[in-house]
């Protein structure tokens, strides 16, 4: 159970108030077990809100809606019969008994065996095209999620260092001030300027990776990035519901049940390929007219057969069969793949989580005696302004450990959800 450590700092001067006051707030923001940042604005983004809109928006999440439909119009077309013919012939005779016949005849190709293979081996292609969509559409999502991790723990980065700027600030005062009535020590004002130069260009670093991140958050999501705004508030899933994500596994993930049914298909289509030796048959029918000899009319009727003497549907086996081996390593490799991740997820998460646990409960209290006893010995004058600032700076760099962990836990947590299907 995380907890929040509030410090209440008494000040020694009008001067000093300030660095200890908000070494109080800080200490308040890194120990907090839960997010302690400022409440989010009502247009800041959620996590929910990253995921519904990435749904819809993210570039690759678009190119697997169309192929998805472009699997869906090869399966719907595929393997029709062929059409009938209608046909018109004359024949004119100019020697002799002068005279024409016209005949208008109607043929019927039929071939069952060939098309509903070739009908079943599109399917299975296309149901394993919706698997390849389906995890394309998930790496979005998951994508996005993290890029949306990434802006949120700059941000708390950025107020931390901020804050480790302003107490220097405020400490560089104070040590000038004393200078001036001789006394402080030039390291005083020496290190306390170090200090600040070095929390200064972190905090420009910290900045450019916000700036980044939110960029390509903004971008992902097709929104501009001065208008993005996101809640820094995150929270880790509780050990049961890890559990129950690592316990169902991979098996509800629509990509799997896509390849399944890529497999399933493709078996019957080797089935099928069975029949293809069937030789195809053409049924002919029509009129005919005679206009020699005072003219008549009748009919015609035919049939035609296929001989399977050289083609007798091997290459249709051959491609049946192949291809459902190939969608069967296919599903197997998938459900590897997946299961990987899965356990790879869990372990990261597990392990994050204990060690950001144990580190929240060895360092809250020590961070707490630390600055408790700076500012106590501060204002008894057993300390310098340069303890009291060193101690101020071990809480933030306290503080950063603490969101490094909170960040390889919550990017393990989105990876163990986009695994098991959960932002699919």
């Amino acid at each position: 159970m995380e907890t929040v450590h509030r410090i209440i700092c008494p000040p020694k001067t009008p001067s000093v108030a300030r660095i200890l006051g908000l070494c109080a707030g800080l200490a308040s923001l890194v120990l907090s077990g839960s997010a302690t940042a400022q409440p989010a604005e009502s247009a800041a983004l959620s996590e929910a809100d990253v995921i519904r809109m990435a749904h819809e928006r993210a570039p690759t999440a678009a190119l697997a809606d169309a192929a998805d439909a472009l699997a869906e119009a090869r399966a719907h077309t595929a393997g029709r019969l062929a059409n009938p013919t209608l046909g018109w012939d004359r024949e004119a005779v100019e020697t002799g008994p002068v005279g024409t016949e016209d005949a208008l005849v109607a043929t019927l190709p039929i071939n069952i065996a060939e098309p509903l293979t070739t009908r079943s081996l599109a399917a299975a292609e296309s149901a394993w095209m919706r698997a390849e969509t389906s995890l394309t559409r998930t790496d979005a999502v998951l994508n996005a999620v993290l890029a949306y991790y990434q802006v949120a723990l700059a941000e708390r980065r950025v107020e931390i260092l901020s804050r480790s700027v302003a107490d220097l600030d405020e400490a560089a005062r104070v040590v000038a001030r004393r200078e001036e009535i001789g006394s402080a020590s030039g390291y005083d004002s020496a290190r306390i300027a170090v200090a600040s130069e070095l929390s200064r260009s972190r905090l420009a670093e910290a900045r450019g990776e916000l700036e980044s991140a939110r960029t390509q958050l903004a971008l992902m999501l097709n929104m501009e990035p001065g208008t993005l705004r996101v809640s820094t508030s995150l929270v880790l899933m509780s050990a049961s519901d890890e559990a129950a994500l690592g316990d169902r596994g991979g098996a509800s993930r629509a990509a799997v049940q896509w390849a399944r049914d890529a497999e399933r298909l493709a078996g019957q289509a080797e089935e099928r390929a069975e029949w293809a030796w069937l030789p195809a048959l053409e049924l002919s029918g029509g009129v005919k007219h005679v206009s020699d000899q005072g003219g008549g009319y009748g009919y015609i009727v035919g049939v035609s057969v296929d001989l399977p003497i050289f083609d007798r549907g091997q290459a249709l086996r051959a491609e049946a069969r192949a291809q459902r081996s190939l969608a069967q390593a296919r599903a197997e490799a998938l459900v590897r793949v997946i299961d990987s991740d899965i356990a790879g997820a869990r372990a990261a998460f597990r392990n994050a989580r204990q060690e950001l646990e144990r580190f929240e409960s060895q360092t809250s209290s020590q961070v707490e005696r630390m600055l408790t006893a700076a500012q106590s010995g501060y204002r008894e004058g057993a300390r310098s302004i340069v303890e009291l600032v060193d101690a101020q700076r071990a809480q933030a760099e306290v503080a950063e450990r603490r969101l490094s962990l909170l960040g390889a836990a919550k990017r393990a947590e989105a990876r163990l959800r986009a695994a098991t299907g959960d932002l699919q």
